[in-house]
């Protein structure tokens, strides 16, 4: 995990990029993140995240509500959900926006 991504993150409201968008597969009923260059499939758990990366929550909020949901601490969470992000956004799917700047 990279360090710096991981503190940029935890002070950072992350969203799909514009290109990116969630759609249920109309062949198979499965979540998928589509954009331009591909298709990424998506379990329940990878859908519940990325839903709740829509600019708008805080990356501990984010933690928050997914622990809410899944009846665990949000500390168990940070390295998976953190280490999901972070492959996303390597591959441009994800932004990470400031505190204060505009969704």
């Amino acid at each position: 995990m990279s360090q710096a991504f991981l503190q940029r993150l935890r002070t950072a409201r992350p969203r799909l990029v514009a290109k990116a968008r969630l759609q249920v597969d109309r062949v198979n009923g499965e979540p998928v993140l589509l954009y331009p260059e591909g298709v990424v499939l998506l379990n329940a758990t990878g859908e519940a995240i990325l839903q709740l990366c829509d600019g708008t929550r805080a990356f501990p909020d984010v933690l928050a509500c997914l622990a809410a949901v899944y009846h665990t601490p949000a500390t168990q969470l940070e390295d998976d959900v953190s280490t999901y992000l972070l492959k996303l956004h390597r591959q441009s799917l994800i932004e990470l926006l400031e505190i204060g700047e505009e969704p």
